[in-house]
């Protein structure tokens, strides 16, 4: 086998002929720019400031577009700089391809295949182009990605390799033919339903919730129009500014703010050695509750090394048997390496094999050894005891070494028989002992302190292994792991009912000898039952699983095919990252549940603000840039800083109803206190009790005007200075009662608590501090900008203390409510309008990037509070 020459090479690359087919580990910087930019919303807000700047109301339309650009602008600058950040680390752990080259095996990209390529395919590899076999030896595929199918396939030289089919067993050189476009799995996609990615819990929970305020922006779109041209006779630019106001009841930044919170996350995490190969992952990791893993590269470092051997025939003869098995079988895994450093190598002719796979737990040879054919089988004990022909005990040494902690093998020989059946089936014939060769495998030292940290998160562990379960228990005793243990076996589990075996997935932790099969309806098992399931693998026998649980997890030195399906790969096969990860999925997703809290209330509450005093009253309740004040102060620096400060609390259950039956009732409250600071400024304007001096309003800010013309130019449909006092009033008091919304949601204190739950960090109260004093240097050393740009008037001292004293007395009636539930009634029946939104929306499912299937995605795997 030759392959290409470096000048053929260069050739086809010139002519077109190269892998062209994208690697996509993220989103490309123009689709960011993009995505962030013409959003509905971002598009129907710059039409409204284009209009508002004809009008000559440039203070309006920067108050339109203003935020949204500097959402744009940090959004695609924070998306990008994380995308260079994970695109590096994509790069280094994304598998290489093995090519013949020059008439030697090379390592090349993927993205520097060619036509004609010589690929070399062995077990744990994917295959990432299409292909003919020229040679194979014992090789199976898996193309279950592709077909649909579970069980493996044979393959012989001449037939067809598909790109997304991994080798289970054996290996193959194969003949490039099709990659990218031409690809089998590229066309069949092509021909399936056009697929898009998964939604998360969050992003469907966000997206009922935004329909439900689309609606009522829509219903108050209509009365502004109805009551514009009918009663009002506003101006069209007044007219335009409450369509501004309308269209900001929308969330309109809020999937933006969880991608960039989310991508913000992985990157955090992949500086802890975590990288996301799905972003939303950082939403799926925050669920679990249950850690499924194999030992190897988690308990063990499987680094395997020699430790002593039992030989039930001479020692000679034993060794020189172990050493042709290891010399002529095609199973190069890391148990026949470390056979293979023991005992050398002999010098035999390789007839047959049955290579390894975690289905049969064993591996066959036939071989010629000088004048003798014979069978050799390397196996466990559990796969081999039925065929062989011994009176020893070899069960009680077997469980004796595993007591130790010591991987067991057994290597069995037999007469020279078939190793294959007609249908080109394995199969096994009888056999006499001929050694158990003990095997240890090296503790990690830092396991155990990576496994408390997953008990200490209230997350159970479980070890899923293909060894003897009472192996994996020792194993736990020498890395000191506390904690009552529960063993099963594969063979166990078999043999029980569908009751017994739910039971023993709930129950037990340590579970042995498990094929790929037991492995996988364990995790579905337990997913069925309520838990939500991360799944640690590095081999081929591991897809099956890794693709079953919620949150898949590959080790960086792991199968390419288990890299291939895994949602985060371990980098430097570091264990202890992946607690790290876990803490801070929690904490990002407690910091969304905490940013929708603050986010949601402002939008509840100035809707009903708008209904209140447009609808009814005529006026309108904050002048666009008011409202850009109130969103940016109440809501937008609190929330770029709140996902530093959450603490990782468990989210077992859906988060938009415990975010409603906050923000509901809080945003009620802050709409009727802020009615009510509205009411009282207008009726102490009205009556000469409060008293505001326009003439001194006007010397401080330099006004080149007359008062009156002052408040001609602030007032809202020539309604006069009683207007333009209540307004500042109002956008004031719910301005900071909306800030101080954080000492509830966030609580240092336990006076502030509504459930008992506090938060230790100084950071929202530092926050706050410096806000209050932000908006208080407006005022006093930017008083123009205060009035002229914002809109405000310069209210007397005794006005702004009256604001915050209703703020205390909003707090203090808005815990009382919290707490007693007084808007039960009122919460119950908008939360039952929401879930059967909710429910609609997961009933319309998903399509799996996969597959292109559509599926649906049951509501009742994310309970509710």
């Amino acid at each position: 086998m030759k392959g290409l020459t470096s000048a053929e090479v260069a050739e086809r690359k010139a002519q077109g002929l190269v892998n062209d087919s994208e690697v996509k580990t993220s989103r490309t910087y123009t689709d960011i720019f993009l995505k962030n930019l013409l959003t509905p919303f971002n598009i129907v807000l710059f039409i409204l400031g284009i209009l508002l700047l004809i009008c000559q109301e440039p203070i309006s339309a920067v108050s339109a577009t203003g935020i949204i650009i500097v959402n744009i602008l940090i959004s695609t600058v924070q998306e990008m700089r994380a995308k260079r950040r994970l695109d590096k680390i994509s790069l280094l752990t994304r598998p290489k391809v093995k090519v013949f080259r020059d008439g030697a095996e090379a390592e090349v990209d993927q993205s520097e295949v060619v036509k004609d390529d010589v690929v070399i395919l062995r077990a744990g590899d994917q295959a990432v182009v299409d292909g003919v076999i020229e040679e194979c030896r014992s090789l199976e595929m898996d193309e279950s990605l592709l077909t649909g199918e579970s069980s493996t396939v044979r393959k012989k030289a001449g037939e067809p390799i598909y790109s997304g089919a991994n080798c289970v067993t054996g290996e193959a050189y194969y003949t490039v033919t099709g990659f990218g476009a031409d690809s089998y799995a590229s066309q069949m996609l092509s021909s399936a339903k056009k697929f898009t990615s998964k939604k998360t819990p969050l992003e469907m929970e966000t997206g009922t919730v935004t329909k439900m305020l689309m609606a009522i922006a829509a219903i108050l779109f209509i009365i502004t129009i109805f009551k514009s041209v009918f009663v009002t006779h506003e101006s069209f630019s007044q007219t335009l500014q409450v369509f501004v106001l309308c269209l900001d009841v929308v969330p309109i930044a809020l999937f933006l703010l969880i991608t960039l919170t989310y991508m913000i996350a992985a990157v955090r995490m992949a500086d802890s050695g975590v990288l996301l190969q799905r972003t939303n992952s950082v939403e799926s990791i925050s669920h679990v509750d249950v850690v499924c893993m194999d030992k190897t590269g988690t308990i063990t470092t499987n680094k395997l090394r020699y430790e002593n051997s039992w030989d039930l025939v001479s020692p000679v003869e034993a060794e020189h048997l172990i050493a042709v098995f290891a010399s002529t079988t095609g199973s190069r895994n890391r148990t026949v390496d470390a056979l293979a450093n023991r005992y050398g190598t002999a010098d035999a002719e390789l007839l047959e094999e049955i290579q390894f796979s975690s289905e049969r737990k064993y591996s066959a040879v036939r071989v010629r050894d000088g004048g003798n054919e014979y069978n050799l089988y390397l196996g466990a004990l559990t796969s081999l005891k039925d065929h062989m022909d011994t009176d020893q005990d070899i069960a009680t040494h077997v469980d004796a070494e595993s007591r130790k902690g010591l991987r067991t093998v057994l290597i069995c020989r037999g007469p020279a028989v078939p190793l294959h059946d007609a249908d080109d089936e394995p199969v096994i014939g009888r056999m006499e002992p001929v050694s158990v060769v003990s095997i240890r495998d090296e503790v990690r030292p830092d396991c155990r302190e990576t496994i408390q940290v997953f008990m200490d998160n209230g997350m159970q562990l479980k070890v899923i292994s293909g060894d003897d379960p009472v192996t994996v228990d020792s194993l736990f005793t020498i890395a000191g792991i506390p904690g009552e243990r529960k063993i099963v076996s594969g063979p166990e589990l078999d043999a029980m009912s569908e009751a017994e075996f739910t039971k023993a997935a709930l129950e037990c932790n340590i579970f042995g000898r498990m094929k790929p099969e037991n492995k996988e309806h364990v995790i579905e098992a337990l997913k069925n039952n309520g838990h939500y399931v991360a799944m640690i693998g590095d081999g081929v026998n591991d897809v099956k699983s890794l693709k079953t649980a919620q949150v898949g997890v590959s080790l960086e030195s792991g199968a390419g095919a288990a890299r291939g399906v895994a949602d985060m790969i371990l980098v430097g096969d570091n264990f202890s990252a992946l607690p790290k990860a876990l803490v801070e999925g929690r904490r990002t997703v407690s910091g969304m549940r905490d940013i929708l809290k603050l986010y949601l209330t402002r939008n509840f509450c100035l809707a009903l603000l708008f209904v209140a005093i447009f609808v009814l009253f005529g006026n309108i309740p904050m002048i666009p840039i008011q409202n850009t004040f109130y969103a940016f102060i109440s809501v937008s620096i609190m929330a770029f800083f709140m996902t530093l400060f959450a603490k990782p609390d468990e989210n077992k259950e859906l988060i938009l109803p415990d975010v409603l039956r906050y923000c509901v009732p809080s945003s009620i409250m802050i709409a009727a206190f802020g009615l009510l600071v509205y009411g009282l400024a207008w009726y102490g304007v009205s009556h000469g009790t409060l008293v505001v001096d326009w003439a001194a309003m006007v010397e401080t800010i330099g006004y080149s005007g007359t008062a009156e013309q002052l408040i001609a130019s602030l007032s809202w449909n020539g309604s006069g200075e009683a207007e333009i006092v209540a307004r500042t009033c109002m956008v004031l008091f719910v301005t900071f009662a909306g800030l101080f919304q954080i000492f509830i949601i966030c609580p240092r204190w336990k006076i502030f608590s509504v459930d008992g739950r506090t938060n230790k960090s100084l950071v929202p109260f530092v926050i706050t501090l410096l806000i209050i004093g932000l908006v208080m240097a407006m005022y006093l050393y930017f008083p123009k900008l205060a009035v002229e740009f914002i809109g405000f008037a310069l209210l007397p001292g005794y006005c702004y203390a009256a604001i915050l004293g209703f703020v205390v007395v909003l707090m203090v009636l808005e815990l009382l409510v919290l707490r007693t539930n007084l808007f039960k009634h009122v919460i119950e029946r908008f939360e039952e309008y929401y879930m059967r939104k909710l429910d609609e929306e997961y009933s319309e499912g998903d399509v799996r990037e996969e597959t292109g299937v559509k599926v649906k995605i049951p509501l009742d795997k994310f309970p509710r509070p």
